[in-house]
């Protein structure tokens, strides 16, 4: 009998939060399937990162031609001012019909489907379905953000997906609600669960030997402060390196709080080496040379895994973060944190904790109102980490059971 296969979509190694939801359903599936084979949709720059971890990649081959008269599409949608196509993982179907014995495929995607993810990716995730039902195996959505879904063609593409998947979830009732209208279903109705990468595994890497190879010395012992920004946040402001209205305000934060605090820069959206496009670790590296002298600053450079990520905000003290899953790596080890956030999904994360008041609207941001927020915060840090210590263990036993789904 051939062994049984997954297939897990909505994945990557480039943004850390995805790279644990992957790993986590890894480890699940492992726990239940010793003997399991693991696909995953990925880039194909990422190929070797997925097969260094004992998954099997599937990518869409990209020529160089294919680059070139993608980006003479784009030029020309630009010049003659024509709607722009929006981003999607596109699907490898050639290549699906490689997986036997298909057991489950398993959407871990964080925030794909709705106005801002566009009319293309749930066409993409229903290829898979069609697979899927060849294979006579379920389509299962983990807990992730949803919607809205005002775009008409949004609406009634992710309509036709969700009438063809075996089971969802949502992971914030924000998601729930929008799911709900676009249904015309009561959000009774609607599975609400709490994000998988709670269960992330606590690493075992040496976070303090990380940054030690980043240069980090701390003499005089400060208490250790990260900071985790985010490339969505930058784009929504007009101006480009350390002039961008984000970056003078996270700027502006560092200069206050370097005294009193080691500043370490961590990215979470940190591409292969050789890619072209901007990311998180950009925002980390721009702000560090902004800084003068670098004084009480590291910087966390090169590709690092989200294991190590999670293992250097471990050594943190406390945690300023627009990134999802940072923050969500934070919460997990008990570590008080805040937000500056650009998404609903940011705000119901901290009321799971009870913590709502940590969240910060990058429309409302200003440098007095973050840092009378931080002040608060390390005030409170005593108490929020017992309420966050004793909450936690809740939320994982909560969602625990979506597993069984595998």
């Amino acid at each position: 009998m051939s062994k049984p296969s997954f297939l897990i979509v909505g994945a990557n190694f480039t943004n850390k939060g995805a790279e644990a939801m992957l790993k986590t359903v890894q480890h699940k599936i492992l726990q239940r399937y010793e003997d399991a084979v693991i696909y995953a949709i990925c880039h194909e720059n990422e190929s070797e990162l997925a097969s260094m971890q004992g998954i099997i990649p599937l990518y869409v081959d990209r020529s160089s031609l294919g680059i070139f008269m993608g980006k003479v599409a784009g030029k020309l949608r630009k010049t003659f001012k024509l709607k722009s196509k929006p981003y999607a993982d596109y699907t490898p179907a050639e290549k699906l019909p490689q997986i036997k014995n298909l057991k489950t495929a398993i959407d871990v995607s964080g925030f794909a489907y709705g106005d801002k993810g566009g009319y293309i990716q749930p066409l993409e995730t229903l290829k898979v379905m069609d697979f899927c039902k060849k294979s006579d195996a379920p389509y299962i959505f983990m807990p992730q953000a949803w919607g809205g879904f005002s775009d008409p063609q949004v609406a009634a593409n992710c309509r036709k997906m969700l009438s063809r998947t075996d089971t969802f979830f949502a992971r914030d009732e924000v998601s729930r609600t929008y799911l709900a209208n676009l249904l015309q279903k009561p959000a009774k109705d609607m599975y609400l669960l709490p994000d998988i990468a709670f269960h992330f595994p606590i690493p075992t890497l040496d976070g303090k030997k990380i940054l030690a190879d980043c240069g980090y010395e701390n003499p005089l012992d400060r208490p250790v402060l990260g900071i985790s920004p985010n490339m969505r946040i930058y784009e929504k402001y007009p101006e480009r390196g350390p002039e961008n209205e984000y970056l003078k305000l996270l700027l502006n934060v560092i200069e206050s709080l370097k005294n009193s605090y080691h500043i370490v820069l961590i990215p979470n959206e940190i591409r292969p080496e050789g890619a072209q496009e901007r990311d998180d670790a950009y925002l980390c590296k721009t702000l560090y040379e902004a800084i003068p002298a670098n004084e009480n600053v590291t910087l966390i450079s090169g590709y690092r895994s989200a294991e190590e990520i999670k293992a250097i905000i471990r050594e943190t003290d406390l945690l300023i973060a627009s990134r999802f899953h940072s923050l969500i790596f934070a919460l997990s080890l008990g570590i008080a944190c805040m937000a500056i956030s650009w998404s609903h999904k940011y705000r119901e994360l901290f009321a799971l904790f009870e913590m709502e008041h940590y969240v910060v609207e990058h429309k409302d941001m200003n440098t007095k109102y973050v840092l009378e927020l931080f002040d608060e915060l390390q005030n409170e840090r005593g108490a929020l980490e017992t309420k966050i210590s004793k909450i936690l263990p809740e939320l994982k036993a909560k969602n625990e059971g979506v597993f069984d789904f595998l």
